[in-house]
């Protein structure tokens, strides 16, 4: 039960001719003075089960979406320190299990999950509607963002440990520009991965940014892991770094002198091991 109300669970996840395809667990994740509850792929037992393997023999992209990255409930986190969002369009790209953007849901606002794994698009949205905040019904969209960009205009942007390959870098830059509304901010999460941190350098040159780190384990992956929030402009920044209470950040960045004054600096700590899918 979460704040007296009890979740749907892998009983009712199985109803889902989608989700159970997949061995199923429930997954508790801490979240602020809470939880969120989550049903997910049994990772370990579907990776025994191999089925995944003779598309990345073929040369398909590991299937990363079925983990929980550290990078994810750092930003989950983060959201959560945002208060209500309802009334607000956000949009979970690369979203993978999304379980930012199942934070946002639960705080009550309308959640776009964009993946190119249909799969992923259906844990992301059942998990979604099911949390007790959730308000609006959430929509998944399958996207190649090599080919195109999700439409519409949202007030907030997840990126979750989506940067760590350069040729994910022009699709993510299409979607900052196309789909960032007015007011709007992006939070950027990673564990201080150098190809991130050469996007995020290509998007200070026109936003004004801060950043903080937060050490953040799942299950037996820790990583310490850096948060960015990012908007076109020092009044914008400001709003959003506002409703997240005091954090502590490096100095914002900017091509312009429209700058944001430091709140002080995370020690960095030590760079995540690349990614994988055995552990």
């Amino acid at each position: 039960m979460i704040d007296g109300v009890r979740m749907p669970g892998v009983p009712e996840a199985r109803e889902d001719p989608r989700l159970r395809r997949f061995p199923l667990r429930r997954l508790r994740l801490p979240v602020g003075s809470g939880q969120v509850s989550l049903v997910v792929p049994d990772e370990r037992a579907w990776m025994r089960e191999g089925s995944w393997a003779p598309a990345v023999v073929r040369g398909k992209e590991p299937p990363y979406w079925i983990r929980i990255w550290p990078a994810a409930l750092a930003a989950a986190r983060t959201v959560h320190r945002l208060g209500s969002l309802e009334g607000l369009r956000v949009l979970d790209l690369g979203c993978g299990l999304g379980v930012p953007g199942v934070q946002a849901a639960a705080a009550g606002a309308e959640v776009t999950f964009a993946d190119l794994e249909a799969d992923a698009l259906a844990f992301a949205t059942w998990n979604a509607r099911n949390q007790p905040g959730c308000r609006v019904p959430p929509t998944g969209v399958v996207l190649d963002w090599a080919q195109r960009v999700v439409t519409g205009s949202f007030d907030l942007l997840l990126m979750s440990d989506v940067s760590y390959h350069g040729k994910h870098h022009g699709p993510l830059r299409r979607h900052l520009d196309s789909c960032l509304g007015e007011g709007g901010a992006v939070l950027h999460a990673d564990p201080h991965r150098e190809l991130a941190t050469t996007f995020l350098a290509g998007v200070a040159r026109d936003h004004v940014m801060l950043d903080w780190s937060r050490p953040t384990a799942v299950q037996d992956r820790r990583a310490e892991v850096r948060l960015t929030l990012a908007a076109r402009s020092a009044a914008i920044l400001e709003r959003w770094r506002s409703r997240l209470g005091p954090v502590a950040g490096s100095p914002a960045r900017t091509s312009n002198a429209d700058r944001v004054p430091a709140k002080g600096r995370d020690e960095v700590g030590r760079r995540a091991d690349p990614r994988d899918v055995n552990g």
